[in-house]
Parts: C-alpha cells; sequence; structure tokens
C-alpha cells in the first residue's frame, strides 16, 4: 500500500492532489485542517487485480471490485467530511431528519450527500425541520427524471414497439394489460401484443384473454426470426407491447440472450420493470446486469404491498434512467399511475410528518 500526506490551502485543492497523485481509487486515511491549511492522508493499493480467463468469472470479479470500490469511496466520503458530518448530527432537527430518511430505506450514503448539499444552501444560518425538509426535497427532485412514453405516438413511421423486461414475478404481464389498455380505450390506438414469454405457464393464455377483452390482435414469438415476422404482421398498429420471459437476471448470459432478440428491432423502447418489495442491493444488482440493454424508463410494481418505499428512490437516485409508471396492484387495468414528484416525495417520510 502506498501511503501519502498532502497539504493544500482548502480541502478541495487537497483532494484533487490526492486524485492526481494517486488516482481515482486511492482512500482517505484522515483529514484535518491545521494553521496554514488542511492535510489529508492517503493510500492506493498496489497490487493489481489478477486476470481472469473465464467470461463469467470475468463478471463476478467486476461485480466484486465494483462493490468494494463503492464502499472505499463512501468511507473516503465520511473521513473528509467528518467535520460536516459531527455538525450535522449535532443540528437536531437535521438529525432528526437524517435518521427519519434512512428508516425508510434510503441509502446511507444518498442521504448524507444530499441532506449536507442542502443544509449548505443556508450558508450557515438557522433552519427549522420544515425549511430543511423542503430545501432536501428541491435536491432530491432534481436528480430523479421522468419518462412520458406514449405521449407521441405515431404511426407515420411504423409501429412504436415496447417491451416490458424485468425478473420473475415483478408483474410484468399485468403491468401491460394495464397500459395496453390505457392506449387502447383512452388514447384509441391500434395496438398489437405478442408474447416471448413461453416459459411461464399460463402466461400465453393470460395475455391472450387480455388481447381477447380489448380486440386487438395478438401473437406468441419464440425466436429473434419470430418476432421480426410477427412485428411485420403488426406494422399497421399504432403501438405494440411485447411480454418477455422472467428469469433470473442477475445472470449476465440471461440479458445478453434478451438483448440479441431485440437487437435488429426499430423504433423500439424497454421497460424495465421492478418491484416495490425487492432488496434495495438486488434491484441495484438487477439494474447494473440490464446496462447494456438500452432501457428507457423504469416501472416499478406492488406499491400496495411495501410501506417502506426507499429502494425506489434510491434506484432513481443512482441510476440516470427516468421512471414512467408505478403499479398499485392488481386490479386491470385501474391500479396503474404515471409517476409524479408529488407521489414520489410522499415516499420521503411518514404521512403528516414532513412539515413537523
Amino acid at each position: 500500500m502506498q501511503l501519502k500526506t498532502f497539504k493544500a490551502s482548502t480541502m478541495e485543492k487537497a483532494l484533487f492532489l490526492v486524485k492526481k497523485e494517486l488516482g481515482p481509487d486511492a482512500i482517505i486515511l484522515s483529514s484535518r485542517k491545521g494553521e496554514s491549511g488542511f492535510e489529508v492522508s492517503a493510500a492506493r493499493e498496489q497490487q493489481p487485480a489478477p486476470a481472469c480467463e473465464n467470461p463469467g468469472n470475468a463478471d463476478a470479479s467486476a461485480e466484486m471490485l465494483n462493490g468494494i470500490q463503492e464502499i472505499k469511496s463512501f468511507l473516503s466520503l465520511l473521513i473528509s467530511s467528518k467535520d460536516q458530518l459531527a455538525q450535522l448530527q449535532e443540528n437536531q432537527p437535521v438529525a432528526e431528519l437524517y435518521h427519519s430518511l434512512l428508516v425508510r430505506g434510503l441509502d446511507e450514503k444518498l442521504v448524507f450527500m444530499l441532506l449536507s448539499k442542502a443544509v449548505s444552501d443556508f450558508n450557515g444560518d438557522p433552519a427549522d425541520r420544515r425549511q430543511i425538509y423542503n430545501a432536501f426535497c428541491k435536491r432530491f427532485v432534481a436528480k430523479i427524471s421522468f419518462a412520458r412514453p406514449f405521449r407521441t405516438i405515431s404511426s407515420s413511421s411504423g409501429p412504436a414497439v415496447f417491451t416490458f423486461l424485468g425478473p420473475t414475478g415483478v408483474g410484468k404481464t399485468t403491468t401491460l394489460a394495464k397500459l395496453a389498455a390505457y392506449l387502447k380505450i383512452k388514447r384509441q390506438l391500434g395496438l398489437g401484443i405478442i408474447s416471448l414469454d413461453t416459459y411461464r405457464i399460463g402466461a400465453v393464455d393470460q395475455l391472450q384473454t387480455y388481447a381477447s377483452i380489448l380486440e386487438v390482435p395478438f401473437s406468441v414469438a419464440q425466436s429473434k426470426v419470430e418476432l421480426t415476422g410477427v412485428l411485420d404482421d403488426f406494422r399497421h398498429c399504432d403501438a405494440v407491447l411485447i411480454d418477455t420471459t422472467g428469469r433470473n437476471y442477475l445472470n449476465r448470459e440471461h440479458v445478453r440472450s434478451l438483448h440479441s432478440v431485440f437487437n435488429s428491432a426499430q423504433r423500439l423502447s424497454h421497460f424495465l420493470v421492478l418491484s416495490a418489495t425487492a432488496k434495495d442491493e438486488d434491484l441495484k444488482q438487477t439494474i447494473v446486469h440490464f446496462r447494456e440493454i438500452n432501457i428507457n424508463s423504469l416501472i416499478f410494481t406492488k406499491l400496495d404491498e411495501t410501506f417502506h418505499h426507499g429502494c425506489i428512490l434510491n434506484q432513481l437516485l443512482r441510476f440516470n434512467y427516468p421512471i414512467s409508471y408505478m403499479g398499485t396492484g392488481q386490479r386491470v387495468p385501474e391500479d396503474i399511475e404515471p409517476a409524479t414528484q408529488k407521489r414520489l416525495l410522499s415516499f420521503l417520510l411518514p404521512a403528516g410528518n414532513q412539515a413537523a
């Protein structure tokens, strides 16, 4: 391990020197403010990661290294910002808000960074809990983006194609049916439905029933060639919705196999459907594994099956993917709603406590 101490007039300059000499993987061991400025001690591991010949092992090694780097990054952040953290903890309204957000399931690192920036907006002036909460909310919504994927559907250049991707059991088929009803009944668009889910018992029958009720064409495809043919058959539609097989997408090979089915389709948009009841780390890894597919927006389901929605907010803060819809129950087509700032903000604290 290579150890070194850096001195500079400001903390920002000291950290710049650390990064310049030791690289972005350096670990901050300590920092202090002296009479002549700031002093930062940092270290860097000198042993390179061993090469790995097996692609599967390479993926696992890369994930492990990414996880270690994230832990190092957070520790460095806490050490370099320990004075700021102490100030946050000493400020009772800030400390109460900080711990309330953690209880709601939000990631500690994400909360610390946003709350620190929110407090800095007051430039040292006193602020009550409501003011701090409002400042945090402004910082929060500035990080989140929203998608309205059906707003500009036009059949002038062929149908817009939307796929529903995601792990097994998250409600892809039910979500597709809800949005199909919206497009057919409220938007009065020409619609086609395709199922690629030939693994799950009853999946095809379920979608075929929905398609029959809506009086829209339905077809099954089991390969890239078949999908191309069906899409050609549906070229008269305004939009085509495609249900996909639920698999363990923590396995990268399943993602790659799915990607290969779609890589020649035109006007394609991908929804990644995720469950609000899933563990935070599982959601994170699922999104990471889908990065090679151009995900257009996220849909979270099963909001009615959990009291804490912090895992949803964590993914929206971690990843640069917009959110489009949220599923709130099993009823078709009622239990789905467009994602909004107001709805997401309601997840931050229990109702009635925002202004406390």
